[in-house]
């Protein structure tokens, strides 16, 4: 299928592709990265969050779940169907995604690169994909999960004090332990 067909829609919680979304949810997240389709419209606080559906022609092949604060457009979570990926549909999606949110900076966090970590060549992949992307490497850190996150942009500067804001922000509507964003050295 040609990558000009590849559409963005918002996704309501009644959208009949609701079980492909699970099905993409699934195979995409290990379950201590998951949070459910269900949880996620949950959480839907006064309108912070859009579910976007990632079309190829009438197939439902991937999302995005953006949580909007002020300026930031936070990329939580990002998944392509296991049959669709490799293919160039991430990059182009992504593409769509700035056009879809012409305003303000979008964020993303990706695991760091560890040498010692056993997952090393993922985590060197997913950030070459960002980088290859658009996103810029901010020199800004997160640790959580026991895992150190890398936090890259769309454009510099990043705006490191908003993105503190939302972190509260994010507390205050999902009760887990979001750390303060660190530079190193």
């Amino acid at each position: 299928m040609a990558l000009s067909t590849i559409q963005l829609h918002l996704l309501t919680r009644d959208c009949p592709d609701i079980p492909q979304l699970v099905l993409i949810n699934q195979e995409a997240f290990p379950p201590s990265e998951r949070a459910s389709i269900d949880g996620l419209f949950d959480s839907n606080d006064g309108g912070n969050l859009d579910m976007i559906g990632i079309y190829a022609g009438e197939e439902l092949a991937g999302f995005f779940a953006v949580r909007k604060f002020r300026s930031i457009r936070y990329l939580a979570y990002f998944a392509v169907s296991a049959h669709r990926r490799s293919g160039g549909i991430g990059s182009r999606a992504l593409s769509l995604l700035k056009q879809f949110y012409p305003e303000g900076q979008m964020v993303i966090e990706f695991e760091a690169p560890d040498e010692s970590a056993e997952n090393n060549s993922i985590r060197l992949r997913r950030r070459d994909f960002y980088l290859r992307n658009g996103f810029q490497e901010t020199g800004w850190y997160n640790f959580y999960d026991e895992t150190e996150f890398e936090i890259a942009c769309s454009e510099l500067p990043f705006h490191r004090e908003e993105f503190e804001e939302f972190i509260d922000f994010l507390n205050a509507i999902i009760p887990i332990h979001m750390p303060r964003p660190y530079r190193k050295g």
